[in-house]
């Protein structure tokens, strides 16, 4: 017997709207942070975090590069609000919200060093990093993902979905379990690498869904 497939509306105007600027900001974040690869070459890609490119001479690009981002998971979320019919997808919107009000807290407070031990970090540093906690991206991108393609206009990039959200799980994974127990990094701690994988598997399921809503618009929701 064949799956029963979910109804959903049409892809609205003003969700469509949200979509684009998804996609734009999503963009422009990547375009920002491989920038910044070349402009700060000071902070090397295999052990230190994103984050500490708003440590160096253009940080507020940094910055910038992360509410970017927030808003691209705020403009996917209210893109698919409406294709959403079941408890799975609402708690995968709820955790998007959440991880990006955690990355709105990371743009604005500045991470500390990663020499500076746990017990030395500043009040920014710690705002910092209890914001970085609350991005659970990978985990809110497989409950929507599971239920937005149980409707047909979705099931096209199922495949899409479901790949880049199980890289962003493993990517997940692989930075946790690189995580110094002590708190103190150093270069065979491949910290950055992973985590630089985690945040493009994130990227990549934003830019899938937010392109998709958009096409979605222009076939009128079929």
């Amino acid at each position: 017997m064949a799956k029963l497939l979910v109804t959903v509306k049409p892809v609205s105007a003003n969700a469509s709207k949200f979509a684009f600027g998804s996609v734009l900001c999503g963009t422009l974040f990547v375009l920002i942070l491989a920038s910044l690869h070349v402009l700060e070459p000071e902070f090397d890609p295999t052990w230190r975090f994103i984050s500490e490119y708003a440590l160096g001479s253009v940080g507020w690009l940094m910055q910038v590069a992360f509410g970017l981002l927030a808003a691209a998971q705020i403009g996917v979320a209210i893109s698919i609000f409406p294709q959403i019919r079941s408890i799975t997808g609402y708690i995968g919107l709820a955790i998007l919200a959440i991880s990006a009000a955690g990355v709105l807290i990371a743009a604005v407070f500045v991470t500390d060093p990663i020499s500076v031990s746990p017990e030395a970090a500043t009040f920014s540093g710690k705002m910092h990093s209890i914001g970085a906690m609350l991005d659970y991206t990978p985990v809110a991108a497989l409950l929507l993902s599971l239920a937005l393609t149980r409707s047909k206009p979705w099931r096209p990039v199922r495949k899409r979905l479901l790949v880049s959200t199980g890289i962003a799980l493993v990517a997940m994974l692989a930075f946790v379990l690189q995580i110094p127990q002590d708190g103190r990094f150093g270069p065979d701690i491949l910290a950055g690498l992973f985590g630089r994988f985690l945040i493009i598997a994130d990227i990549a399921w934003l830019l899938i869904v937010g392109v998709h809503a958009l096409k979605l618009r222009k076939q009128g929701g079929a």
